[in-house]
């Protein structure tokens, strides 16, 4: 195991993966995590409001990135933050080919299939578009 990639959003689910991937890097210590955040614009008003947004995604992005290096404090040295804008799941997928990942780890908000349908789920994108292994992390 070189390379780990860790989808976050901040959420509760999101930190289920986080201690997943600690103990990945207590199991491999050479290893590398990328710990992305992908910020959805397409969620939002954007073209309506984008200078709110923006300073949203801001605040949201410096949050997760200030969470990320206090839960990983101890693998400073191995873990590396990175904020991209796209579509969840396909970035997801686009970041772990280009950081040629082995391991893509992510929470579950543990949906169903009517959810699945309606709203779509990152986890769900993630596995039917992942080149590489895929982890979901359920609480």
């Amino acid at each position: 195991m070189n390379r780990i990639l860790l989808a976050t959003d901040g959420s509760t689910y999101s930190e289920h993966a986080t201690e997943m991937a600690k103990t990945y890097l207590k199991a491999w210590p050479e290893a590398r995590l990328v710990v992305l955040y992908v910020a959805a614009k397409d969620h939002y008003a954007y073209d309506f409001i984008p200078d709110v947004v923006d300073e949203a995604e801001k605040e949201i992005t410096e949050r997760i990135k200030t969470t990320t290096e206090e839960q990983f404090a101890g693998f400073q040295n191995n873990v590396h933050f990175l904020h991209k804008s796209g579509h969840p799941s396909k970035t997801i997928c686009d970041v772990a080919k280009d950081q040629d990942v082995d391991l893509i780890i992510l929470g579950s908000h543990g949906r169903g299939i009517i959810d699945r349908a309606l709203l779509g789920s990152v986890a769900h994108g993630v596995l039917q578009r992942a080149e590489r292994p895929v982890l979901v992390v359920k609480k």
